[in-house]
């Protein structure tokens, strides 16, 4: 990842900008939503334990040291998935996480708690989140980057 985000700070323009967005190590929570209450049934883990968001985070911190970028801007912030079972979540975290585990403690409290009779009710899944704006920094060798060669490539025409 260190050798993708010095080619990518090298790609953009001078003083242009990188927006990184991925989860925090926090543990993602599972929740059951019935009518107005919210009832907190578990937590999502990962095979990995996470490692690629400590690589991500250790390379974009060496990235800063190497002075290729700096941080403008720092926001953590909630992103929520809404499921109607435990079966969806499941699809949606095989396709989008792939190493996610939803421990067997965890999936009988949403079992239980999606057999409630009110038609209102969802699963949600909440992964803590952070997004970092980086201003890339002049190269070190002003000829390695020109404005003109970070210029996007004219379309065809029609």
């Amino acid at each position: 990842m260190v050798h993708a985000l010095g080619k990518a700070s090298s790609l953009l323009k001078p003083d242009g900008v990188l927006i990184d967005i991925h989860p925090t190590l926090e543990l993602a929570t599972l929740e059951v939503r019935i009518g107005g209450d919210t009832h907190r049934a578990g937590v999502v883990t990962e095979a990995d334990g996470g490692e690629e968001y400590k690589d991500a985070d250790a390379a974009l911190a060496f990235t800063v040291r190497q002075g290729l970028l700096r941080i403008e801007r720092e926001a953590t912030f909630t992103f929520v998935t809404h499921a109607d079972s435990l079966a969806t979540l499941r699809e949606h975290l095989a396709d989008a996480w792939q190493d996610a585990v939803i421990d067997d403690v965890s999936a009988r409290a949403i079992e239980t708690l999606m057999t409630a009779t009110a038609a209102d009710k969802e699963l949600l899944l909440r992964e803590r989140v952070r997004m970092t704006r980086f201003r890339v920094l002049p190269t070190r060798d002003s000829s390695l980057v020109t404005r003109d060669s970070c210029e996007p490539p004219a379309w065809p025409a029609p």
